[in-house]
């Protein structure tokens, strides 16, 4: 299991203000990361304080702050420990990710999108259940890309949103990676809400269903179309006892796995889309500071597409697995923040996330949007458009 954090390494220097976005909305120092270390570290603090609680719960889990700090202090580690040892930081109850190891998706969106939010409708086809003609769908247009060298063999992991809600996404993908593809019906969610949350028993069921899934199948790539499935998939070895068969399992899927913008920038020989409109890009935190890729997406345009981009990349969309429907107001504070970001003449805005898609899409749709026509798509929408 991930280990505590016994050493306060934060020196108190400030790196990680501008870039947690909890903070940047808020401007209130116990929101910080380096507040929340200092709460967690003193012993001045009632462990049931309101306000303790209040502030530990609204952590994104986005890893920019630990990303950027010079000490070594891993303020995100220190609050999931604190959130697996005292239930009363955490937002659901435990129980409820145990859903995420359900087969039943659909009832997770009915449950708990019922519970929290508005959700998208799931998708009549799941890829999982429909890979092959989700992937037939967009044979064509796949076959002009073309590759830069011959394709690895590939296993696709779809994760649940992106099985369920937004299909049409793993379904490109699979049309892209071509004939030696891997998808086992039998993989789930990733584990990250379970994971954010420090609900790490069930977070370790999630993810040995995973490994079981993939273990026994053939690939050189475990390919995915969404930044925070691969930033958590990396993270898979952290919820194993050292030396362990399923540590070992774990880091050997995790050093395989590969976000899309990378492999296609590996994979495939740019072929470009010519648009009139302009594109603009949105960075998953997951994909800057948990995957680590932050060029790749970049670079992906600049290779794919043959219309103007706008230069500012939008940050934190405010989603965070579960915070966004946890903790609307500050989740709806940070998006409104990113979105500001948008110039008057974007026609697109694109992302590497299912949960910033889900986010961005559920904006663009609002009536403060819907007068300005923007269409919110993946990254692979670019290549092969709908």
């Amino acid at each position: 299991m991930p280990s505590n954090i016994q050493d306060d390494k934060c020196v108190r220097c400030g790196a990680c203000l501008s870039q947690c976005p909890v903070y940047g909305v808020t401007l209130k120092e116990r929101f910080s990361p380096r507040g929340r270390n200092f709460l967690l570290k003193t012993g001045k603090v009632k462990p049931r304080d309101r306000l303790v609680r209040e502030t530990i719960k609204a952590c994104l889990q986005c890893g920019a702050c630990s990303a950027v700090c010079t000490s070594g202090a891993d303020v995100s580690s220190l609050i999931r420990n604190e959130r697996a040892s005292h239930g009363f930081f955490r937002t659901l109850p435990v129980q409820v990710y145990n859903l995420f190891a359900s087969e039943m998706m659909s009832m997770l969106c009915a449950r708990v999108g019922g519970m929290l939010g508005p959700m998208p409708t799931p998708a009549e086809k799941p890829f999982l259940s429909n890979a092959a003609w989700w992937a037939g769908r967009y044979c064509s247009r796949a076959e002009q890309l073309g590759n830069k060298k011959a394709l690895p063999r590939v296993a696709i992991f779809a994760g649940c949103a992106q099985n369920m809600l937004y299909p049409e996404i793993p379904g490109k993908i699979a049309a892209i990676a071509g004939n030696r593809l891997v998808v086992p019906a039998e993989q789930t969610c990733c584990g990250l809400p379970a994971f954010s949350a420090g609900a790490f028993r069930q977070a370790k069921k999630v993810v040995l269903r995973n490994i079981e899934a993939f273990e026994p199948e053939e690939f050189d790539i475990l390919l995915t179309g969404c930044a925070s499935c691969a930033s958590m998939i990396k993270k898979w070895p952290l919820l194993f006892e050292q030396d362990s068969a399923e540590k070992k399992a774990a880091e050997d899927i995790a050093s395989r796995v590969m976000e899309f913008s990378c492999f296609a920038l590996e994979f495939l020989k740019p072929s470009r889309v010519t648009a009139s409109g302009k594109l603009c890009l949105q960075m998953p935190c997951h994909q800057r500071f948990g995957y680590g890729q932050a060029d790749a997406p970049l670079l992906f345009l600049r290779a794919f597409w043959d219309g103007n981009f706008q230069d500012r990349v939008l940050g934190c969309c405010g989603q965070g697995g579960l915070f966004g429907f946890t903790t609307p107001d500050l989740s709806l504070k940070i998006l409104e923040q990113a979105l500001a970001g948008i110039e008057p003449d974007v026609q697109a805005v694109c992302t590497t996330c299912s949960g910033c898609l889900m986010r961005l899409k559920q904006a663009m749709s609002s009536p403060a949007w819907t007068g300005r026509q923007i269409k919110a798509m993946h990254l692979v929408d670019v290549i092969i458009p709908d």
